[in-house]
């Protein structure tokens, strides 16, 4: 076996920055958000509604061909990221207006160039990366997709909502911006990967899905990343009401969001270690069932009710094995595959992801009004008991690995 992997800085500021990008968009619509309904007496209902802007990343998969048949993927990235910084500036506008609907038509449109982003920025990191830095770097994508939820749902939410919204939504976009600036600065420029001789582009706009699902156990495939992480998402929608419910005010819940994105950065880095070490084939199982193990605690919480002591560390304990079973999700998504086509195979399987995120999260407001959150938080962890028992029977090698 070799030794552990190098890192090249160039390479870990690059994937870093680039991930970054894709977080904080993520973070201003399913963390500020959520927070910005909850903070203004918001139901579970309207609450977990947001899980709708997923079907955004749901459907991605049916324009995502034009990213690789159109352009550069490095050229999407900056001109889409420079779009979701005005669409910020959008949004605070929209949080001026009396009740949820402008915030939820501007957030509709910024949910789609959202996803657009996740696109290019996927598929550049596929592109520019072999599949054994595609693991090296791995937890350092989730982390710096976890520093910028640190910075949108702990910093931006306890420090500049408690003044005002409209403040912190503008901030956001002024780091959007400059993060753009930076990518354009720091990207590398590979080499176009060229798409099979002899189609026309409407061809090529096909093929990319026949491709993806004429891989090996393509349907234990799909249903896998379905069902990977349908417990793990219902948990985290009913969380913030949960919080506020047993006591945790918006400022302790800014706290817990602060050092719980720090615990989850060291869970995804040494998750990403790990996988790049032993391979993803010995880690997924474990890392899996790790995860979805912690759903539990949740459910102590809401029949326990803690001091802020207690929720803290549950919290803590939580995030850290939640990064490692991301890091593993991550590239297992990753090396399912192919490079050709690497933007929209990662956002047709990403799709495949959404459509069960969006799904659980949005039955999870009403579940969780009709039962309580004791009972809720019991079928949460229910739901994840299918991916634990796929995970035994799903192909564990890279996919170019298997042709």
């Amino acid at each position: 076996m070799d030794a552990s992997p190098k890192r090249s800085k160039r390479a870990l500021l690059w994937t870093a920055t680039t991930n970054f990008g894709e977080g904080l968009p993520w973070s201003v619509l399913h963390q500020m958000g959520t927070e910005l309904i909850t903070d203004r007496g918001g139901t579970p209902t309207q609450i977990g509604s947001t899980s709708l802007f997923h079907l955004a990343v749901t459907f991605k998969f049916l324009w995502s061909p034009i990213v690789d048949l159109f352009g550069r993927k490095r050229s999407w990235v900056i001109a889409t990221q420079l779009i979701l910084a005005g669409g910020m500036a959008a949004i605070a506008a929209a949080t001026t207006a009396r009740g949820f609907t402008a915030f939820w038509v501007v957030a509709s449109f910024f949910a789609v160039f959202h996803a657009t982003h996740d696109i290019a920025a996927d598929g550049f990191y596929i592109q520019a990366l072999d599949r054994k830095d595609q693991a090296l770097y791995a937890g350092v994508r989730v982390g710096a997709f976890r520093v910028a939820m640190i910075l949108g749902s702990s910093i931006l939410v306890t420090k500049v909502a408690t003044v005002s919204w409209v403040l912190a939504f503008l901030v956001a976009g002024g780091v959007m911006a400059a993060t753009a600036l930076v990518n354009a600065a720091v990207m590398p420029r590979p080499a176009p990967v060229a798409p099979p001789p002899g189609h026309s582009r409407a061809r090529e706009f096909w093929q990319t899905y026949q491709t993806f699902l004429a891989q090996p156990q393509a349907g234990r495939v799909l249903a896998f990343m379905f069902l990977y992480r349908l417990g793990d998402i219902m948990m985290f929608a009913m969380s913030k009401p949960l919080l506020r419910d047993i006591g945790v005010d918006l400022g302790h819940r800014g706290i817990l969001n602060g050092w719980g994105t720090g615990v989850f950065i060291a869970g995804s880095l040494l998750g990403g270690a790990i996988i790049a070490r032993l391979e993803l084939r010995r880690t997924l199982i474990p890392m899996l069932y790790l995860q979805n193990l912690a759903i539990p605690l949740y459910v102590a919480m809401a029949v326990v009710k803690p001091t802020f002591g207690g929720v803290f560390a549950i919290v803590m304990v939580e995030q850290l094995i939640s990064g490692m079973g991301n890091a593993a999700h991550v590239v297992y998504l990753i090396q399912r595959c192919r490079g050709v086509f690497s933007a929209s195979h990662y956002a047709f399987a990403t799709a495949i992801v959404s459509l069960g995120s969006t799904l659980s999260g949005y039955v999870s407001g009403p579940l969780d009004e009709h039962f309580g959150h004791v009972t809720f938080f019991m079928l949460a962890f229910v739901a994840s008991w299918p991916a634990l028992a796929l995970v035994w029977f799903v192909p564990k090698a890279p996919l170019d690995a298997a042709d």
